[in-house]
């Protein structure tokens, strides 16, 4: 696919994402054919609640970055400035489509608010990438793309993608309140590796919001396969110990009906996959806290063998700079560098189910009770882990540390609804 234009005005445009919603008002998929295979919409208003949003944020870092500044300090290496020379040549939207024409072209679309600001981005566009720009409109569009061809298939009439079955159930799906929004058809199934091995993709779609707590990612794929399983309440929260810093908690079975995913990490580990999940059930977890100055990590899975999945462990677990015990608890393979496996998933104090920390995380990020599987990492308490990397001979800059202090939490979860997944990742910022 050739795409050096639309790399260079995707690093523009996302440069200086915000509005409500990409393409919450006049959208490019009006004007873009049924068919088109990829779309990307960036709403890219200044002076949007978004746009607001994103700046706040950066405002509770101790470097308090300006968004105008850091736009113009791009902008200024093609001699531009971005107020001046890019946003009125932008518009309010940019959308980069990939329609599928025989020369695997992307298409740029815009509403300049000044045509002779666009030209000029173009011409400096051509001299930067010593690229030919062909430009043309599309339905009160402006287009740009490196081939004539690609510009007239937008062009050709019948519907339009905004009324494509895929592509507004892919929208309902995105928050009304967004920086961006993506969308890709099956036909792009090559491009998710080893997930397209076990899902038959009709599509799948992105979107970046800006919220006044932090920001959101949220991913939608649609197909046959593409269940992760069916939700839970977590159990394990009730194993591990409140002061946990980070736990990831997943459904067994939907693991193992996965491993074809997983084959290649497994190879380069040289752990045996089959034997490992073979029989693996339930909910398994992992989860790391601070004991004794040094990371605690505790692995629970639900298996039908547990000796043999005891076997299949050790080789992942040899070498490892702590030692590992293992046991069988309640039913469940516990591996664990705590003093025993018992100790490991019975805590004497409060459990995670009880913190307060965990609780302000999954209720800042909306996620709900039970879901296919979820990440919880508590980042402002795993902040005196980073000075265990001087131990490790590595030097981390202190404006580095200070910088991750407003962040306080990580979640990230999945959910599913018959063919449909959904997986959300949200960075609380205090």
């Amino acid at each position: 696919m050739r795409v050096g234009l639309a790399s260079v005005l995707a690093a523009l445009a996302l440069a200086g994402c915000g509005g409500e919603g990409a393409g919450a008002g006049e959208s490019a998929a009006a004007v873009v054919p049924s068919g088109t295979l990829g779309f990307v919409e960036v709403d890219v208003d200044l002076e949007s609640d978004q746009w607001s949003r994103v700046q706040d944020l950066l405002d509770r870092f101790p470097d308090r970055p300006q968004l105008m500044e850091l736009l113009n300090e791009q902008a200024r290496e093609s001699d531009l400035e971005y107020e001046r020379d890019i946003a009125p040549a932008l518009g309010d939207t940019v959308a980069f489509v990939f329609n599928g024409s025989e020369e695997d072209d992307v298409v740029v679309l815009t509403q300049p608010d000044d045509d002779a600001k666009y030209e000029a981005l173009i011409a400096n566009l051509e001299e930067e990438s010593g690229e030919e720009v062909v430009t043309g409109e599309v339905d009160g569009w402006r287009a740009a793309a490196e081939s004539q061809a690609s510009i007239d298939a937008l062009g050709e009439g019948g519907a339009s993608l905004a009324d494509d079955d895929a592509f507004e159930a892919a929208l309902a799906e995105a928050p009304e309140d967004r920086l961006a929004f993506g969308f890709v058809r099956g036909d792009f199934a090559d491009s998710f590796g080893g997930y397209a091995n076990t899902v038959d993709v009709e599509w799948a779609a992105g979107a970046v919001e800006a919220r006044e707590n932090g920001p959101v990612v949220d991913f939608t794929i649609r197909g046959e396969g593409a269940s992760t399983g069916e939700a839970y309440a977590s159990e394990r929260l009730e194993q591990a110990p409140a002061d946990a810093l980070a736990f990831l908690s997943f459904d067994g079975e939907a693991l193992r009906s996965r491993k074809s995913m997983l084959g290649p990490l497994a190879d380069v580990l040289g752990v045996r996959l089959e034997e490992l999940l073979e029989g693996v059930n339930g909910e398994g977890a992992l989860w790391v806290r601070l004991g004794g100055g040094m990371p605690e990590v505790t692995l629970v899975v639900g298996v039908d063998d547990a000796d043999g999945a005891r076997e299949a462990l050790e080789p992942l677990l040899q070498g490892l700079p702590l030692e590992v015990r293992m046991g069988v608890v309640d039913g469940r393979l516990v591996a664990t560098t705590a003093s025993s496996p018992e100790e490991a998933v019975r805590p004497s104090g409060e459990t995670l189910a009880d913190s307060e920390d965990f609780r302000e995380a999954a209720d800042a990020a909306g996620m709900p009770d039970e879901t296919s599987g979820f990440l919880y990492v508590n980042v402002a308490d795993a902040l005196p882990l980073l000075g265990l990397a001087g131990l490790a001979g590595a030097e981390l800059p202190g404006e580095v540390v200070e910088n991750l202090r407003p962040i306080r939490s990580v979640v990230a979860w999945s959910e599913s609804d018959g063919d449909t997944t959904g997986a959300t990742l949200f960075v609380h910022i205090q």
